[in-house]
């Protein structure tokens, strides 16, 4: 089983290419996270696997259409590696669908599935309590060895200390496979919001429910559960988290000075 869940680390990345109508800074972004992410990929593959796995990895890529992904007419098409790399059996190609299924059923607009998870100190949080306090909340998905996970903790350290007081929190959720890498992990990128753990790889009922066949793999929700965004990269992130607080900010003011 680990030499599957290490398949899949590479195997779901979130490698994509967006159509014409996306903006260039957008098309930008996901340039750099992709690069980054098949940097990260390969060495994970090297280093578990061997030489082998990485040519048998670089030459699927090469018979895509384009290279690791395909653009389709009305978003992207993740690269999959099913039947390229051996040991995949029939009933995990079943489980890795159903995550896909539920992936796309999370959309803008819908409601997340409610779910508890335990912290690194050993309490329950559920996501309702959370949901109570905040109005919008990042719901991350993470492991120590997922490079683009980490990139994007600065970025998120900043919104968080800018707008928590303002109702904005991370609920980070690891799927490592120790509590060892999970805590040794979060210390080292001193990680200061919710942090709960899985710790079930991808096969957990919450990665399960939230769909994730790649990390990072995020939801933006309001106080009510409902998805505002999904999988941003970080910088687009940032702007949609500044530009709702901001809006808030503005239309506070309006409403002060309407009542002088």
């Amino acid at each position: 089983m680990h030499f599957f869940n290490q398949q899949e680390r590479v195997k779901k990345a979130g490698l994509a290419t967006f159509n014409r109508s996306n903006t260039t800074k957008f098309s930008e972004s996901l340039l750099r996270k992709t690069v980054i992410v098949i940097c990260s990929r390969i060495t994970v593959i090297f280093n578990t696997i061997g030489l082998l796995a990485c040519a048998i990895f670089l030459l699927s890529c090469a018979q895509q259409s384009t290279p690791l992904a395909r653009a389709t007419g009305t978003g992207c098409e993740h690269v999959s590696l099913d039947g390229v790399l051996p040991g995949i059996t029939t009933k995990e190609k079943s489980y890795r669908r159903e995550q896909q299924r539920n992936d796309k059923k999370l959309v803008p607009g819908q409601k997340v599935p409610e779910f508890s998870l335990v912290g690194l100190d050993g309490e329950e949080v559920a996501l309702s309590d959370v949901l109570q306090e905040k109005n919008t909340v990042l719901i991350d998905f993470w492991a120590s060895w997922c490079g683009p996970c980490v990139a994007s903790f600065p970025t998120l350290k900043e919104l968080r200390a800018k707008y928590a007081q303002d109702g904005f929190e991370v609920v980070a959720i690891s799927i490592d496979t120790s509590h060892e890498e999970w805590a040794e992990g979060s210390k080292k990128h001193e990680i200061p919001w919710i942090n709960l753990g899985e710790l079930e790889s991808w096969d957990g009922d919450v990665a399960t429910m939230y769909g994730v066949h790649f990390i990072p793999k995020s939801y933006l929700i309001d106080s009510e559960g409902c998805i505002l965004q999904k999988d941003l990269p970080i910088d687009l992130l940032e702007e949609v988290v500044v530009s709702r607080f901001d809006k808030a900010d503005s239309e506070e003011s309006s409403l002060e000075i309407d009542g002088e």
